[in-house]
């Protein structure tokens, strides 16, 4: 009797990775695994489907004329391409997983946010169970970038383009000049570049203007990063057509009786929380936080829903906010602005006097807001002594009593995050104050004192509440997450202090990161060394998945509080409104995790175009020096040593820069590199991380988006109390060739997108 025909298998991830992943498997084209998978002829969209996001997801990979095979099992990571200024490439695997390094000349013809497949060449071994994986990228699958903006320059009879970013390090060659003339920025659109070793052609789309306008930065950074900077008619006018009727208000809770009241910057515009606090039952305390109710004025699928999705995130420049939303909404009906009716979701969270958390409860309402302050007039609200009000905003006693009692319970909820783990990674800031012509006119200090903290913790107590409702009740949502260190990292964290001295203890506890915290804030220019600390992390971004986030110590974590300025924190409202209202959620989770995905994207490219403007502006604020004459001093800390020069950190403008070895003309300096320091031959003078100088600009590059800083006087050389921050590095004494200024990200203006 014969056997009985196998019947058509419906395809399945399961079914493939299996497949894939048996011992005697070679690689099969599409074609074929669907004949070894008996995929029937009307499954085989399907069939293709799941092979491309197993391929997206980084765990399958198409090999060049072989057909299909396990990543891991290839030695073949797909990911996507971050770039160094010096050139080499980051490629983070698509699942989140791992990292590798590709030096520079291994990139092939990949450009910034490329997705691109790498083979792992080698792991380089840097003491017990640290290993960096090292590869050469063999194919971009995906051309993320396709304009680039860049300066029109002239060689000879060829005209090209140096891109403004410094991580592209490949000049465009373009046949024609578009109108622009040299030493103009220009958008080029990059046409097809297979070769790495040929430069890359393109054509100028658009003239945007001289380089040397400082008013054209942002437009040149919009351009250069694709953010959308208009909103098309179509979604205007949905803007414009919505309003607030009688008909909205149905089944909301009022609370337009209630003392709420919002607490922002000085020059925010779109207000989208606000606060509320009263007497519960048994003595406890009920905090109420509400949200702007976005999602009830963008249905999903609506032309304002598909830009908020295209934009991810408003981005914040310090001269203009390219927003989410229309400003008929962010700066409009969405804006919790005082004595107007407005739409909220309420997170109603009951806690004790001790700030426990008792309870909480969520519900759609309409508020009226009764009191916008500042963050400098809640500070001040919350300084004046008990019992008396605020003079000069005329409040009574009983208001001021609800603002500090919040500042009390907000203050105790803190202290119990710390003692869970919570990193104590609130650094001082600066804030940038742009002219009208485009250029820095003032630098005012930015710090985070305790009415920050007080939105702060009621924020991430909403947040968290949401989050812990919605995964009790088992629906799908996107999460924010923070994973914890890897190993790896820690080590070389370790060992950047170690070698000073710090005996640090178990890094992989957060409390041994908490105390490193501790002694950082004692040393000159701290946010110089909390930005080492910083780069020992992992980076928060948003998945399905629930991984808890280790910065804060919460199991539960996911964005509500800022629907406004980001898409994931309107998807969680989405999903809560369905389940107040008792419907199902309109989110599948396969959808979610695509949208998670991309959030996380937008959000570090609006990261990466906020810290470029800012660099650019801090090019030109000390090219203004040199040119005017009008050089000034600067008190700075030296943060790592190389045989070439010292790189410095100065807090007041939060720069860096290099102390060339040629600067320092009244000795010869050897450079030792197990202490990682300068030391001269005659005068015995030492340079070492830690050390404190002061200095002034002696060279902007532009192009490289370097700065060179002469020395002019030694504050403090031991740099006994500054320990931590170099790594070592082989070298000889001397006057070495000049070295690279390091990471882009160096000097990135942190946000608070925790």
């Amino acid at each position: 009797m014969p056997p009985p025909k196998s019947s058509p298998a419906t395809p399945s991830r399961r079914a493939i990775i299996d497949l894939l992943s048996a011992p005697d498997y070679r690689p099969l084209n599409a074609e074929e695994l669907q004949s070894a998978l008996k995929v029937s002829g009307g499954d085989q969209a399907a069939l293709r489907q799941l092979l491309k996001d197993l391929e997206k997801d980084g765990i399958v990979v198409q090999l060049k004329r072989k057909g299909y095979a396990l990543a891991q099992s290839a030695d073949l990571v797909a990911g996507t391409i971050r770039f160094t200024r010096a050139g080499s490439g980051i490629v983070t695997a698509s699942d989140g997983s791992r990292e590798v390094y590709c030096p520079s000349g291994e990139t092939g013809t990949a450009l910034p946010d490329d997705r691109v497949l790498v083979r792992i060449s080698s792991k380089r071994e840097r003491g017990p169970g640290r290993a960096s994986l090292e590869g050469t990228v063999i194919r971009v699958t995906e051309r993320r970038r396709r304009t680039i903006v860049g300066v029109l320059k002239k060689m000879s009879r060829i005209y090209y383009v140096k891109p403004m970013q410094a991580s592209i390090t490949h000049d465009i060659v373009v046949p024609e000049t578009g109108g622009a003339q040299v030493g103009d920025r220009v958008l080029v659109n990059l046409l097809a570049w297979d070769e790495p070793n040929v430069s890359p052609e393109g054509e100028i789309v658009e003239v945007i203007g001289a380089a040397d306008d400082a008013s054209l930065d942002t437009l040149a950074v919009c351009r250069s990063y694709n953010l959308p900077d208009t909103f098309s008619e179509e979604a205007i006018l949905e803007a414009e057509g919505i309003s607030i009727d009688e008909a909205a208000l149905e089944g909301r809770m009022d609370l337009r009786r209630k003392f709420v009241w919002t607490i922002d910057p000085a020059t925010a515009r779109d207000f989208d929380d606000a606060l509320s606090i009263e007497r519960a039952t048994g003595g406890k305390w009920r905090l109420g936080v509400h949200i702007a109710d976005v999602s009830h004025y963008i249905p999903m699928g609506s032309q304002l829903d598909r830009e908020a999705i295209e934009r991810g995130t408003s981005v914040y420049f310090p001269d203009r906010v390219v927003p989410m939303l229309p400003e008929q909404l962010s700066n409009g009906l969405c804006s919790l602005k005082p004595d107007v009716d407005r739409l909220c979701f309420s997170v109603f969270i009951t806690l004790d006097d001790e700030g426990n958390i008792c309870s909480t409860r969520f519900a759609r309402s309409v508020i009226k807001s009764r009191l916008r302050l500042t963050y400098q007039e809640a500070l001040a609200i919350l300084e004046t002594p008990e019992g008396s009000g605020y003079a000069a905003m005329k409040l009574n006693p009983g208001i001021v009593e609800k603002i500090k009692q919040v500042h009390v319970l907000a203050q105790k909820v803190r202290a119990k995050r710390m003692l869970d783990g919570a990193l104590s990674m609130d650094m001082p800031e600066v804030k940038f104050i742009l002219g009208k012509d485009g250029r820095i006119a003032d630098v005012e200090p930015q710090e985070n004192d305790v009415s920050h903290q007080l939105i702060e913790e009621c924020m991430l107590m909403a947040n968290e509440a949401v989050c812990r409702e919605l995964s009790r009740l088992e629906i799908p949502l996107i999460h924010r997450i923070h994973d914890k260190p890897d190993p790896e990292k820690l080590a070389q964290l370790e060992e950047s202090f170690l070698i000073f001295g710090w005996h640090l203890g178990d890094l992989s506890q957060p409390g041994t990161i908490n105390r490193l915290l501790t002694m950082i804030r004692d040393l000159p220019e701290p946010e110089a060394w909390f930005s080492v600390v910083l780069r020992a992390m992992k980076r928060a971004m948003y998945s399905s998945e629930r991984v808890g986030h280790y910065g804060l110590a919460k199991e539960y974590y996911s964005h509500f509080t800022s629907p406004i300025r980001r898409y994931p924190d309107l998807i969680v409202h989405r999903i809560l409104g369905a389940v107040v209202a008792g419907k199902k959620s309109p989110y599948r989770k396969k959808e979610l995790t695509e949208l998670a995905q991309h959030c996380s994207e937008r959000e570090q490219v609006a990261t990466e175009a906020e810290r470029e403007l800012v660099d650019l502006k801090k090019m030109r604020y000390f090219a203004e020096q040199i040119e005017s004459g009008e050089i000034q001093e600067f008190r700075a800390v030296v943060m790592d040593v190389r045989n070439f020069g010292m790189f410095v950190h100065i807090h007041q403008v939060q720069a860096y820069g290099l102390v060339h070895v040629s600067e320092l003309s009244d000795d010869f300096y050897d450079f030792n590199p197990m202490g990682l320091e300068l030391k001269g031959r005659r005068n015995g003078k030492v340079f070492r991380v830690g050390s404190v100088l002061k200095v002034i600009i002696a060279k902007v590059d532009m192009d490289k988006q370097q700065l060179d800083f002469q020395l002019v006087e030694v504050i403090e050389s031991d740099g006994s109390h500054g320990k931590g921050g170099g790594r070592q590095d082989k070298g000889g004494g001397g006057r070495g060739k000049r070295g690279k200024q390091g990471k882009g990200g160096e000097n990135r203006r942190r946000g608070r997108r925790r």
